[in-house]
């Protein structure tokens, strides 16, 4: 049974319309894979709480997960909305069109969090985004496969995220478990 746009709207539930915002955001670049996909979702779930009720979070073998956002982007998917290939995760021409049925959903505040974490997340390797994952939500990481291996690379990484520019110095520090003094001489090493 086919449904239209307009049914499509009408019933997506608050998840999936979160997902949809998601991959409009940052002009509508892809989303890196199921890992990224997740830890992007669970960063939008912590700032908005009725998306990280929706998506219940768990501890799992890559940090925090969720199966409803899994289910979630399936039925995306299978709607037509949203297609997957080699670069990742992007709105088809009908989930832009649902899109824009569905946008007001979100208010301009949070509208914004989700362009922000997009930009924040999007340009970063996996090994960054987990390291900063892990680090900031330690309660994420008993379930962790790579979560030795993170910890083990976290100065560099840390380092990485810093000359980016995503995330400040104390930040970088913390993440790299050291003091802002100590980590300053590392820097300059």
């Amino acid at each position: 049974m086919e449904f239209t746009i307009d049914e499509i709207a009408d019933n997506l539930p608050g998840l999936g319309v979160a997902i949809l915002h998601l991959l409009h955001a940052g002009g509508r670049s892809p989303v890196r894979g199921d890992v990224i996909f997740q830890k992007e979702l669970f960063l939008i779930g912590d700032y908005i709480e009725r998306i990280g009720d929706d998506a219940d979070f768990t501890p799992h073998i890559f940090g925090p997960y969720s199966e409803p956002a899994e289910v979630a982007l399936d039925e995306l998917s299978s709607l037509g909305l949203v297609r997957r290939n080699a670069g990742g995760y992007t709105l088809t021409p009908d989930g832009v069109r649902v899109w824009e049925r569905v946008r007001s959903a979100f208010p301009n505040d949070e509208s914004g969090a989700i362009e922000d974490f997009k930009a924040f997340i999007n340009d970063l390797s996996v090994d960054e985004v987990l390291l900063f994952v892990y680090v900031t939500y330690p309660e994420y990481t008993c379930e962790s496969a790579r979560f030795r291996d993170i910890l083990r690379r976290r100065r560099p990484l840390s380092a990485s995220l810093y000359r980016k520019g995503k995330v400040s110095l104390e930040k970088a520090a913390f993440l790299a478990g050291m003091n802002l003094e100590s980590y300053l001489d590392y820097l300059k090493r």
